[in-house]
């Protein structure tokens, strides 16, 4: 039957029929469900799990913190952090978020929307790599990871007690951890084999032991790394403030706190918020 005959389908289909507008309306009402339940749905199931990376110099609070972020999934009142001891080996723990912290990916909804009235009944989890911080094991077991999928944010925990002139040895390691840090964040942005853009890993400077009477406020921090991250290698003449603003976009943050001590709340807190933003 030519598609010029009266009576076939094509004809059919363009004629001013009600079941033809029916059909037409059906149509457009499914379209967007199917992609809503496509996109959202069936690739959401298969999604990466967002990761945090935790870099840090041995002794500057890593595990503890991480500690203190697990018994805060159970129970987010808690402010104490289990005994620890120094990591060899880098670990994955699963994390909830308090339903307290905001998230990154609400923060264009308005505060009616109904979906955030549900935040406290749906936990949004994440997970965390605690990684070594002995300079023998920093390139292999904790820069390794920054080339990882689904990793959204690298926390670096600094000492902020022990970064004075008193000990300019754990200032320089610091610095120098740090440097290499962002340059291995540059050569990921800038690396060729892949075609695929790659999004931008923002940083945080966790300056712990804020509760101790020699710690740095967050301000000092950022200008004593600034300083001696400029002397780390002749060869690398980047400070920290221009690896912050320069072409690659790298975002690093600076906020104080403490996992141990009267201020291990507020400080932890301040983390958290930071990687609410991310999720």
């Amino acid at each position: 039957m030519a598609w010029t005959d009266e009576n076939s389908w094509l004809t059919w289909l363009f004629a001013p029929s009600w079941t033809v507008i029916l059909l037409a309306f059906t149509i457009c009402l499914a379209l967007p469900i199917l992609d809503h339940v496509f996109n959202y749905t069936s690739r959401g199931s298969k999604s990466v799990v967002p990761t945090i990376l935790l870099l840090g110099p041995s002794g500057s609070g890593k595990t503890s913190l991480i500690s203190l972020l697990h018994r805060r999934s159970a129970d987010p009142k808690t402010d104490e952090a289990a005994s620890t001891r120094t990591s060899q080996e880098p670990a994955t723990v699963s994390l909830i978020l308090p339903a307290s912290i905001p998230l990154g990916s609400n923060k264009y909804r308005s505060d009616n929307d109904m979906t955030l009235q549900h935040r406290e009944k749906d936990a949004v989890t994440y997970q965390m790599i605690d990684t070594p911080g002995h300079g023998k094991l920093r390139q292999e077991h904790a820069l390794a990871h920054i080339q990882k999928p689904g990793v959204r944010g690298i926390i670096f925990v600094a000492d902020s007690s022990a970064l004075d002139s008193s000990s300019p040895a754990v200032l320089q390691d610091t610095a120098s951890f740090l440097h290499d840090t962002l340059l291995a964040l540059q050569k990921r942005k800038t690396g060729k084999g892949s075609s695929k853009a790659k999004s931008e890993i923002p940083v945080l400077i966790a300056a712990n032991k804020q509760d101790l009477f020699t710690a740095l406020p967050q301000g000092a921090v950022r200008e004593r790394l600034q300083t001696e991250i400029e002397r780390v290698r002749v060869s690398r003449s980047k400070g920290l403030t221009t690896l912050l603003q320069d072409e690659y976009g790298i975002r690093v943050d600076i906020l104080g706190g403490a996992v141990r001590g009267e201020e291990a709340g507020k400080g932890v807190r301040k983390w958290e918020e930071w990687i609410g933003s991310l999720l």
